[in-house]
């Protein structure tokens, strides 16, 4: 579509703002890091780093005194390195990734090297993501536009005690931008290669001498980035990871003293993708003819040998659809007592997920976004009461939250489904088995597979204190406990196709080797018209203790141990025992799991040098998970399971730096070691490759680092110009929950640029960058492609792997107005 017409669609989620623009007054910019100039007499200018403030401990604090690893970043950087999702914080926050698999719904935050693989909305995320204090459900229900930001804390390690549950790996906390007292107002339209197209409007002011409002909205589009070979179809569309988003967001400011705050803010966003298609690394030699026969058409062609020719096949309808919006209010009253605080929340998300689940131009099995849906509703409600005295910082608290969700899983056999399966079965059979003599086989046309149905509601009570004690003016103790409940009911109910499961195991037994194919998830008939109804109860007592030693006013000590967890729950998929067991091939109806527990160890030190121009931090840290809760896809179905424990431990080093002799050069960075492993243990009935005990696990590479390099310069006449290259590092890492040696990516370096330039005097302002500037290319997660491999968890001559790529190199401009 045009460019002209594109612009049409975007005047309706930004209109609000636009008419507002002519009466704004040219915005003063909010910066948390200043450089302040200095001089007396003859003497030679000073640059000096700003103290940067954050909530870490849910007070404002200057990051040097908080005794945790924090890596805080500033709105200003986050624009310079083009941060606009969780996704992209990555390449200014070491020791973080973030990566999505079969749609950007299923996005997973990861610390040192920990995680929760989105694939499976019944495991909670380990990384928890808290926008204004609101915890959003999971780390995909925090995927998106995050508007205008003040600033980001990732806050790494074990953080229970003050923001609950789900932050056994850590927090990434989100503040954004609050309504101004002073009007002001953006507006800016960007354009890039691969059909990008993006436009904001701002504008934020007082309404009355008690009420300013801020008010934002977005709209963005991509084309696709990768070709499809869509064979017979009946899919048309030849490319994938298309999108186009709006979203808007809300705030109200009361101000009716000085003593008391009220903060209302709503958002809305409506997503559209087609999304997410991998690319083949292996294919199986017996498999990969029978595929290319079924396909037909352009699909019928060879199978590209390398993946980042961009290349996927498909023959369904690949689109994604995502609503989500939520409202908030937050106050705060500054009493007699001490400050209270109620934050009071409700978010709605809702995905629907079209799949070509067979991930070939085949017509095998495929979902269709209208019948495939995940809905989260949660109200949540945190109310705290905090206070100092010369020798205490005490707070006190407690939090209530009710999650609904609800999860529709409709699998549907195409075309090709029959003749595939047929083709499997005669080989393996010698040519002496015919599945269509099988009673129940209707494996032909357009048939539902399973129309499974799974309603979970769970409630969590929580009451908290966090308390900081100054023995003396060097030496702070805190101590801080959370108790915790969680309960959880999960109603399932199964149907689908008749299936020959049944039929299978009178004929064949449960030892002969074509009953477990004809007994595969989705075709067992045994699961057909079952229900059950599954509760749960957890309970647990976290906390925290740190002690600080501050040895001079430019270096702070500190040890601490922290204890988290995050609740059990189950299985949101199919599970049924195996052919060994008493009840072969029958539903396995307790999909339940352990709750997931770490113990934390950390001693660390915030420095700064005498002028503040450099703040040099460190830490080194041992943390032990115990029924570390892992999610493994086998290429037929999500196995959850716990494992008895996962070790990681290292050292991480962050700094910021202004060099003396260089005006205008700010540098921002921070390194990584950690090795995270499984802990030695038996892999018996437990689904894992004999590879994973004593294994580093997926996605921990020993080393990360990032760099951000800020530079200012004046340009032609009156018109500066800023230049920024923020860079990632990570070594070796496998991508795989089972390891699998094919999905490993190399070292790696990122890199994303940008150019500004600006004048005090125009409100004019013009950015040109880079994401991925040198084009780098590796996975984001590798899979075992469904049906057309062998054995999930070993790598063999018979494993199809696939992977879903990180994008290529993006690019463009973007003009800015401010008023």
């Amino acid at each position: 579509m045009p460019y002209l017409n594109r612009l049409s669609k975007i005047t309706a989620s930004v209109s609000g703002a636009v008419l507002l623009l002519a009466a704004g007054a040219h915005a003063q910019a909010e910066v948390n890091e200043q450089n302040v100039a200095v001089s007396a007499n003859s003497e030679p200018t000073i640059r000096r780093l700003g103290a940067v403030t954050v909530t870490a401990q849910k007070r404002e604090q200057s990051l040097q005194d908080v005794p945790i690893v924090v890596t805080a970043l500033s709105g200003e950087l986050l624009n310079d390195a083009g941060v606009q999702d969780i996704k992209d914080l990555t390449v200014v926050t070491p020791g973080l990734l973030v990566t999505s698999s079969s749609k950007q719904a299923n996005t997973t935050a990861r610390i040192r090297g920990i995680g929760t693989v989105g694939d499976n909305p019944g495991l909670e995320s380990s990384v928890g993501v808290v926008v204004d204090g609101v915890p959003r459900a999971r780390n995909g229900v925090s995927f998106g536009d995050l508007g205008e930001i003040e600033r980001i804390e990732v806050l790494k390690g074990p953080q229970g005690t003050l923001f609950g549950k789900s932050t056994s790996a850590g927090v990434i906390n989100v503040v954004t931008k609050k309504p101004s007292n002073e009007f002001g107002s953006i507006w800016e339209v960007g354009i890039g290669n691969e059909g990008f197209l993006r436009t904001s409007g701002e504008v934020t002011g007082p309404l009355s001498d008690a009420v300013s409002g801020r008010l934002y909205g977005v709209y963005e589009e991509r084309d696709g980035l990768l070709d499809v070979k869509t064979g017979n179809g009946p899919r048309t569309a030849d490319e994938t990871s298309q999108y186009d988003f709006y979203s808007f967001r809300g705030q109200l400011l009361f101000e009716p003293s000085s003593d008391l705050e009220i903060l209302l803010s709503a958002d809305y966003t409506d997503r559209e993708e087609d999304c997410c298609m991998g690319d083949y690394i292996a294919v199986d030699p017996a498999r990969g003819p029978l595929i290319t026969l079924l396909a037909g058409g352009d699909g019928a062609s060879a199978f590209p040998v390398d993946p980042y020719d961009r290349v996927a096949f498909a023959n369904r309808d690949a689109t994604q659809t995502t609503e989500d919006w939520g409202v908030s209010a937050d106050i705060s009253w500054q009493s007699d007592v001490g400050e209270l605080t109620s934050i009071t929340s409700y978010r709605d998300w809702d995905n629907g997920s079209g799949q070509d689940m067979d991930f070939s131009a085949a017509d095998i099995w495929f979902r269709d976004s209208d019948e495939t849906t995940d809905a989260f509703a949660t109200f949540s409600q945190e109310i705290r009461l905090a206070g100092a005295t010369d020798k205490l910082d005490w707070l006190v608290g407690a939090y209530y939250a009710n999650e609904t969700l609800d999860r529709t899983d409709f699998i549907n056999f195409g075309n090709g489904y029959f003749f595939y399966f047929q083709q499997l079965l005669l080989g393996a059979s010698g040519g002496a088995f015919n599945l269509a003599a099988l009673p129940g086989s209707i494996y032909t046309g357009e048939t539902k597979a399973t129309e499974d149905i799974f309603k979970q509601e769970a409630d969590t009570y929580a009451i908290f204190t966090n308390n900081t004690f100054s023995f003396t003016d060097q030496f702070d103790l805190t101590v801080g406990l959370r108790y915790t409940i969680d309960e959880k009911t999960l109603n399932s109910d199964f149907d689908g196709n008749e299936g020959s499961c049944s039929t299978a195991l009178a004929v064949f037994g449960a030892a002969n080797g074509l009953t477990p194919t004809l007994c595969l998830p989705w075709v067992n008939d045994n699961f057909v018209g079952v229900s059950s109804t599954q509760d749960r109860s957890d309970e647990d007592l976290s906390g925290t203790v740190k002690g600080s030693y501050r040895f001079s006013e430019n270096l702070m000590s500190y040890a601490s141990y922290s204890r988290g967890y995050k609740a059990g729950g189950f299985n949101l998929d199919r599970s049924q025992f195996g052919p060994a067991d008493p009840a072969p091939f029958q539903p396995n109806l307790d999909t339940g799991f352990d709750p997931e527990t770490v113990d934390a160890y950390e001693v660390g030190f915030k420095s700064n040098n005498a002028a503040n121009s450099l703040f040099f931090n460190g830490a080194i840290f041992y943390q032990e998970y115990n029924d570390f809760q892992l999610n493994t896809f086998t290429g037929t179905s999500f196995i959850v399971t716990s494992v008895p424990a996962v070790i990681s431990k290292g050292a991480e080093f962050d700094f910021r730096y202004l060099p003396e002799k260089l005006e205008g050069l700010t540098l921002q960075g921070g390194l990584v070691y950690a090795e995270t492993q499984y802990d030695d243990f038996e892999a018996v009935d437990f689904f894992a490759p004999p590879r994973l005990p004593g294994s580093t696990i997926s996605f921990a590479p020993r080393w990360s680092g990032t760099l951000a390099v800020t530079y200012e310069t004046s340009f032609v006449r009156d018109w500066d110009t800023r230049f920024n290259v923020s860079s990632r590092y990570t070594s070796r890492y496998n991508t795989g929950s089972n390891l699998d040696p094919l999905k490993e990516v190399d070292d790696l370096v990122v890199v994303n640029a940008r150019m500004g330039f600006y004048s005090d005097n125009s409100p004019f302002e013009l950015e040109i960058w880079a994401q991925n500037l040198f084009d780098e290319d590796y996975y984001e997660l590798a899979f075992d492609t469904p049906l057309q491999g062998t054995a999930a968890t070993q790598t063999s001559p018979g494993t199809a792997v696939g992977a879903f790529l990180a994008p290529p190199l993006t690019f463009g401009a973007t003009a800015r107005l401010r008023f």
